[in-house]
């Protein structure tokens, strides 16, 4: 069994792949002990053997208490992303400073799906984030917007009578009600800035580009499915595997 943990700013994922086949668990990051319904789980699923752990963050703070969870609970010191053996990667970031850990694996998944080829990975998370990487396997830009439940939760906190609202796709974009009004102006709007930024992106690299969708609502915008050439919700999972595999066997 390999296990990934990805921490993000809103939840922390912790992927358990035995059998290619992953099981998700997911976690509030912003907590005292953000892994501690995680020690119940493990111990109903009677792991015998482990071949590691991959960790990758965006929340530097939450890092370390995350990583003694994980020791404690498998006997095991997580391999952590972090960009002194970026050398050792097939992908290039020109920006390793400010580039998050989970674009860096999710275009290290892509690279290892399409080999040398333009591809643009859309990250459908906490943000909505745009990763062209180059046939060389450079990371030549990234675009950032909110994501889908960031724009609803905004909207419903700074308007004291708009509900929460579940992100779903309406059938019109015109609603009748309030519930069904946000839903029409932030999911299909949120169809039209994914469409329109793959055409820009085009037009800015090349029209030769796999494009790949990631993330917990990748599969919410079911119109931009002909445009995508794979969709993958565990791409940042696989990812931190790949990150794993390559860093332990050079070392």
């Amino acid at each position: 069994m390999f296990i990934a943990v990805d921490i993000g700013n809103s939840n922390i994922t912790v992927g358990l792949k035995e059998k290619s086949k992953w099981t998700e668990y997911r976690f509030s990051t912003h907590s005292d002990q953000p892994l501690l319904l995680l020690r119940e789980q493990v111990k109903e699923l009677n792991i015998k053997k482990i071949r590691g752990v991959g960790l990758s963050s965006v929340v530097p703070t939450v890092t370390p208490l995350v990583r003694s969870e994980l020791e404690l609970l498998f006997g095991i010191t997580p391999v952590v992303i972090n960009k002194s053996d970026y050398k050792l990667l097939p992908i290039k970031p020109e920006n390793p400073d400010e580039l998050g850990t989970d674009l860096l694996v999710n275009s290290l998944a892509a690279n290892q799906l399409f080999g040398n080829t333009e591809s643009l990975i859309i990250d459908f998370g906490t943000a909505l984030t745009y990763t062209f990487v180059d046939a060389k396997g450079a990371i030549k830009g990234v675009a950032i917007a909110p994501g889908i439940n960031t724009a609803i939760r905004a909207l419903s906190n700074t308007a004291a009578q708009l509900p929460e609202i579940t992100p779903t796709l309406p059938e019109k974009a015109l609603g009748t009600d309030t519930v069904s009004a946000i839903k029409g102006g932030t999911i299909w709007g949120f169809v039209g800035q994914v469409s329109f930024m793959i055409d820009k992106i085009k037009s800015e690299t090349t029209p030769n580009i796999k494009i790949v969708a990631t993330g917990g609502l990748s599969h919410v915008l079911k119109p931009l499915t002909p445009l995508f050439n794979h969709i993958d919700r565990h791409l940042t999972l696989n990812g931190i595997e790949a990150y794993f595999d390559i860093v332990t066997k050079s070392k």
